[in-house]
């Protein structure tokens, strides 16, 4: 079968804007066996369309040591594919489009044929786009934030707007959870609002921590889509306290690529905010409240987000048309997410349906 594999890791976006020998670190093979074994519950899909995340470029860049894949590997774990051959399953049948991720084991994405198992997948509903359904996964990550740690009524901050997680989490905190203020920082001032955003803060003509207005009306959480710039540290200037209701939620973390590629680097990493998870717990009085938002309930969150994309509540913005599946396609699409340069999410166009 068709599909990309990387050969060794590369630092993005630079490893694939350069003029060297860019098969030698991702390349498309016409001959990649296609898998024919499959276990119990576990289903072979068509792949149409294949959505990029930090995630993926944190495996390609070989960040994560505990993520660390035999080369060559087939990377992409968010798709939405046609089922092929159902294996007995009693939930799904051949010819079913469905949205899945292979989030445990986070590579076969970028493929023409993947595995599955069966308990990852929903079925897409009607009037969704293959690559809008391959695409929210982050929408999950969205849902998590916003609905397990905001109340209705709540003033919330978004840092990172218009990004996968932001333009979701947007739309769902206004929506969903019936926010009373939404504020997000965005350099797309009219994207946000069009999402639901009641103030949009440009980050680079003014910090938002300075802001007179949200030192004295403080939110009552903030959620941290980019990572690094001890977000968390300047928030205590317009976030309420743990005691009040104030909570953090930290989706990336201090930094939004780890460097975690030895164990001690990994315990650094993990103990750092499981200690000031800890820490603001113990000084509610003074400290908001820090989350470090891990992934959970992906089956249960995809299911449900998927239900608001079908009914119109939820938009899945992507970042321009589909890239082509071709080497070159899907180079760029790690680029521009490796780059911090999307708006929304960025998305491979495999096969048609």
């Amino acid at each position: 079968m068709k599909a990309v594999q990387v050969h060794q890791f590369m630092e993005l976006p630079a490893a694939l804007e350069g003029d060297g020998n860019l098969d030698a670190i991702m390349s498309m093979k016409d001959d990649v066996p296609k898998p024919t074994s499959l276990k119990k519950n576990q289903i072979l899909v068509r792949v149409l369309a294949c959505s990029i995340s930090p995630g993926d470029v944190i495996m390609v860049q070989g960040n994560m040591l505990i993520m660390h894949q035999p080369f060559p590997f087939v990377p992409g774990m968010d798709v939405c594919g046609e089922v092929v051959d159902a294996n007995g399953s009693s939930s799904f049948k051949d010819g079913d489009v469905v949205v899945a991720s292979n989030g445990i084991n986070p590579v076969g994405g970028m493929a023409e044929f993947m595995v599955l198992n069966e308990e990852e997948a929903v079925v897409l509903p009607a009037g969704v786009s293959n690559e809008k359904g391959a695409s929210c996964s982050s929408a999950i990550t969205a849902r998590n934030a916003v609905m397990d740690y905001a109340k209705e009524g709540d003033r919330v901050l978004i840092l990172g707007g218009s990004g996968g997680v932001g333009s979701s989490a947007i739309q769902i905190a206004k929506k969903h959870k019936k926010a009373s203020f939404v504020a997000a920082t965005s350099t797309q001032a009219e994207l946000c609002t069009e999402l639901g955003a009641d103030r949009v803060i440009d980050y680079r003509k003014e910090d938002w921590w300075a802001i007179e207005e949200y030192r004295k009306e403080k939110f009552d959480v903030i959620i941290d889509t980019v990572g690094g710039g001890n977000y968390y540290g300047r928030a205590e200037e317009v976030l309420k306290t743990g005691k009040k209701g104030g909570t953090f939620v930290a989706v990336t973390g201090d930094d939004p690529q780890p460097d975690c590629r030895t164990y001690g680097k990994l315990l650094k990493f993990f103990s750092k905010m499981l200690g000031r998870a800890i820490y603001t717990t113990l000084k509610p009085s003074t400290l908001p409240k820090y989350v470090a938002l891990m992934p959970y309930g992906e089956a249960k969150g995809r299911k449900e987000v998927l239900e608001w994309m079908g009914d119109g509540t939820l938009d899945i913005r992507l970042d321009g048309d589909p890239l082509p599946f071709t080497s070159e396609g899907v180079r760029q699409a790690f680029a521009k997410v490796g780059g911090h340069h999307a708006h929304g999410k960025v998305v491979v166009r495999v096969a048609e349906e």
